[in-house]
């Protein structure tokens, strides 16, 4: 299988495991790498705005002379959204109605999966 395909299962693994209804693994410059979408929303919109949401906080905790965060929640009535680093060149966002608990659980478990697949490719 290759690493897409790899990634697009882990994606689909955290939507069904964790009721999960959108995840993306994305560049930090915003280009979708794998995504588990659905069909109506805009992969390309997606990644930007969620590499944009991360790198911001991540500037403002620089600029504050902090650690940068590990990740990045949104909460609202219609949803919660999580961003998490994967390392310098990726990150992972994922949404759910569900509750924040669950969806980082979930988040957790896709991170380390993951960042073995692309510990593997790189070598």
């Amino acid at each position: 299988m290759s690493t897409v395909g790899e990634l697009k299962k882990i994606l689909a693994d955290l939507n069904s495991s964790y009721g999960v209804e959108i995840s993306a693994i994305v560049s930090r410059s915003g280009i979708p790498i794998a995504w588990n979408l659905p069909k109506d929303v805009h992969v390309e919109t997606f990644a930007t705005l969620s590499a944009t949401l991360l790198g911001a906080s991540e500037v403002v905790y620089t600029g504050l002379n902090k650690e940068p965060p590990k990740r990045v929640v949104v909460e609202s009535d219609a949803g919660n959204l999580v961003a998490i680093g994967l390392g310098k060149k990726a990150m992972l966002v994922a949404m759910s109605s569900h509750g924040v608990d669950k969806l980082t659980e979930g988040i957790e478990v896709a991170t380390a999966n993951i960042r073995e697949v692309l510990r593997k490719e790189s070598g």
